[in-house]
């Protein structure tokens, strides 16, 4: 016991300096994650179940694993839809900026009763780390009920040593998993006999079927479980067989400061491998500690790591002899608190709106502003129950191979039983997601991460006295002056067109003439349908499906139209150009070709009408708006600065998201009133009436079409889509307190000082609930359920 103190001691002493000396193991595998910045996705959806004719929104985050914070790169996100078969249904491409993106799928006929998938991914994902794509489950309910499958029920247990095998003579930790036909986790018990029949010791998993027990095997000894599954269902099975020789790991992860870790061997082993070295390595997303290690003349050798020398979140261990990994077992090490919390405060409840604040929790200091997604649902709500919530999906499921049930459980990871919980999933998922094959046998890439859409080009006429080629303006980018190479072959990049925007080319000669070009175009985006894999792997929350229930008639109205939707491309219907009454103070501004160019973008006119306007993602609403002169009202944020209220063919906008790309080829006529007479006190900041053209403004339409070439891509990025509530029959119905949505804000920021302000129509519920996810410019991340009581109880 003597020498396993003391070599606790060594270590403690000396700190980390046997830490930093590199090995080839710590050398190689830093070197393959340093060209490689892999990222996580995450969809905040405002819910799990859905009636067909609303419409899926989600808000994207995207999450750097190695700096531990929102990924500013890539910007191309792809966001599709699939039914239970995998076939894919519809997808979009979502265009990321500083990590944040939001949009939306309708649910048309196209939808039946039954279970669908959502899935995002990033190019890297959908080419090569497949497994870091987003997948959730969600359940769509229509007029036909849901497909009741009604299976016998089955059970199977897995028992799963600690560091990947059973080694004899020696204490071993020994994980298990109980599992249904469907895979969800279910309640066990049972007991562990030898041979002789002989009771060694009992075992009882959790809610989730998941649990650990100890057991020393004995030489030429089987060990078999008598198992009872619920219902008193019975079985019995064999435990693996312990190897005569080898080395069993054992960790404590639950002391406060640091975390214990424990070798083994038995006399067999230590008599072959005396004074043999090993290397211990310990790491996470391209950071690892290493320590030469090896057994001297004793059996057990027992490390204790202070947790702040260790990775925040799921740590490996690895023990290799030279470069072949021999066990292997996973931890969770929660370093330094990466939650937020918020606080809801109901302000106001009046005729038809709540007003509501939000602020955050400063439990650390130093915080700073968070931009966060919130789904407001009535309390009494059966609609919302993710598997995932943005902690599981950014610290969890990147590290495991098994599907996880309900993964949002063990988050935030802050009481004994979950953290016993999540260590004993850990043990059960065996080796991790590593693949150490490519680590050591294949030269290093740079990830790849796209940034728009690149076009790889030739011009195939004309081939002589042409200096190069012309892209004109698009809806989002000005025009640019493409060289040409000896081989008339060009290259463009970081071009983000719309959605269905076609692309307009024009040869320039050397006579400054434009001149209609023939090309060959080939697009790095594509638009191919793409089917996920019987394999896939799907963690679900098991959500009760309720096959029974079927959408009533009339819940929507046949006259309900979406009035409130608003597209970024236009409106559907012509906008008829009578003078507002409300707006008779108002300057009229018509949009053609010389505001166009003076304002590219909707905000940059707005700016120029008086309003300061803020564009930074972390800031208030993803766009901030506000007067620039302080009036006497201490309302705004900060006091006194008053957002204007803006309209976008006749539909308020509840945030200015929506205009942060915002192009003036899309408008036909704005108009302003800086005086907001006719609206009350919701017009203080002034009135903004935005009103679409149907065809977007073509710059340069005096250019001859013998000019130019039009191709569109076969996909472009989605415009993104103010929310509207769906026009429910009725707000007091059992279906719409069960399964209905009252709103949606996926772009709202928290600043570290003061409160998120808005306001919601309340429909006279009682209570409602909010569901906030988001994250923090330091990385912190947010998760909340808030149930709000908008009727003070007798």
């Amino acid at each position: 016991m003597k020498k396993i103190y003391y070599f606790v001691c060594i270590l403690l002493c000396f700190g980390w300096n046997a830490f930093s000396q590199t090995t080839t193991v710590s050398e190689r595998y830093q070197t393959h994650f340093k060209l490689s910045d892999q990222a996580s996705v995450y969809l905040h959806l405002n819910k799990t179940s859905y009636l067909v004719g609303e419409e899926v929104w989600f808000k994207a985050y995207t999450f750097s694993r190695k700096d531990e914070k929102i990924a500013i790169y890539p910007t191309n996100l792809y966001v599709a839809i699939y039914d239970a078969s995998g076939t894919e249904i519809s997808k979009k491409l979502i265009r990321l900026q500083q990590g944040l993106g939001y949009g939306n799928f309708e649910l048309d006929e196209k939808f039946n009763s039954g279970t669908y998938y959502i899935k995002a991914a990033t190019q890297q994902m959908l080419d090569v780390q497949k497994k870091d794509a987003f997948i959730a489950e969600i359940v769509v309910y229509g007029k036909n009920k849901l497909a009741d499958s009604q299976t016998t029920k089955a059970y199977d247990i897995q028992f799963l040593p600690e560091g990947g095998h059973l080694v004899k003579n020696i204490e071993n930790t020994v994980a298990f998993k109980a599992i249904n036909q469907e895979g969800k986790g279910v309640y066990v018990s049972g007991q562990i006999y030898d041979e002789n029949n002989t009771e060694i010791t009992t075992f009882e998993g959790n809610n989730y079927g998941i649990g650990t027990f100890q057991l020393t095997p004995k030489n030429n000894t089987n060990y078999k479980a008598k198992i009872t599954f619920e219902e008193e269902k019975t079985s019995e099975q064999f435990l693996p067989k312990a190897k005569n020789t080898g080395i069993a790991i054992q960790v404590n992860a639950f002391e406060q400061d640091s975390i214990k870790i424990s070798l083994q061997t038995n006399s067999e082993t230590l008599s072959s491998i005396i004074s043999k070295e090993y290397t211990l390595l310990i790491h996470k997303d391209g950071k690892a500690r290493t320590l030469p290690f090896s057994f001297k003349d004793d059996k057990k050798a027992l490390l204790r790591i202070p947790r702040n020398r260790l990775f925040h979140g799921v740590n490996t261990i690895t023990l290799f002899d030279g470069k072949v990994p021999v066990l292997e077992r996973m931890f969770f090490n929660q370093k330094v608190p990466k939650k937020l919390s918020v606080m809801v405060k109901k302000d106001t409840v009046e005729n038809e709106y709540a007003s509501f604040s939000v602020y955050l929790v400063k439990r650390k200091s130093g915080i700073l502003d968070a931009n966060v997604s919130i789904s407001v649902l009535p309390a009494t709500t059966e609609a919302y129950n993710p598997a995932h919530s943005i902690f599981s999906e950014f610290y969890l499921k990147p590290y495991v191979r098994g599907e996880i049930e309900n993964p949002k459980y063990y988050f935030p990871n802050t009481t004994k039983t979950k953290r016993e919980a999540l260590d004993a999933l850990l043990i059960t998922q065996g080796w991790s997601a590593y693949d150490w094959t490519p680590i050591f046998e294949k030269a290093p890439k740079k990830s790849n991460t796209d940034r728009g859409i690149t076009i790889n080009g030739t011009l195939n006429f004309p081939v002589k006295r042409v200096k190069g080629l012309f892209l004109h303006d698009t809806k989002a980018q000005a025009a640019q002056f493409i060289p040409l190479n000896n081989e008339r072959k060009f290259v463009i990049k970081n071009l983000y067109p719309q959605e269905g925007e076609a692309l307009r080319f024009s040869a320039v000669g050397y006579n400054q003439t434009f001149i209609k070009p023939k090309l060959y175009l080939n697009y790095s985006a594509n638009n191919e349908k793409e089917t996920l894999p019987k394999n896939t792997k799907i963690d679900r929350s098991f959500l009760n499906k309720n096959t029974i229930f079927i959408l009533p008639d009339g819940f929507f109205p046949k006259d309900a139209v979406d009035l409130d939707a608003v597209l970024l491309e236009g409106s559907n219907k012509k906008t008829k150009e009578t003078r507002d009454p409300m707006m008779v103070n108002g300057k009229e501004t018509k949009f053609g070709e010389k505001e166009y160019l003076q304002y590219p973008q909707v905000k940059d006119f707005i700016e120029n009408s008086g309003y300061d306007v803020s564009d930074d993602p972390f800031d208030m609403q993803n766009l901030r708006i506000f007067t620039r002169k302080k009036l006497t009202l201490q309302a705004g944020n900060p006091p006194g600065y008053i957002s204007p209220l803006i309209f976008v063919d006749g539909a308020p906008l509840t945030d200015f998201a929506m205009l942060r790309n915002f192009s003036s080829a899309n408008v036909d006529r704005i108009i302003v009133n800086k005086t907001g007479q006719g609206y009350g006190v919701r017009g203080v900041g002034g009135v903004i009436k935005i009103f679409t053209r149907k065809n977007p403004l073509v710059v340069g339409e005096n250019v001859p079409r013998e000019s130019y070439v039009a191709y569109t891509p076969p996909i472009g990025f989605s415009v993104p889509k103010q929310y509207y509530e769906p026009k429910y029959q009725s707000y007091t119905d059992n279906t719409f307190q069960r399964f209905g949505a009252i709103d949606w804000r996926p772009n709202n920021t928290i600043p570290r000082r003061g409160a998120l302000n808005f306001s919601v129509q309340h429909r006279n519920l009682k209570a409602i609930v909010m569901y906030i996810e988001g994250i923090s410019k330091d990385g912190s991340l947010i998760s909340e359920k808030r149930i709000i009581e908008l009727v003070e109880s007798d």
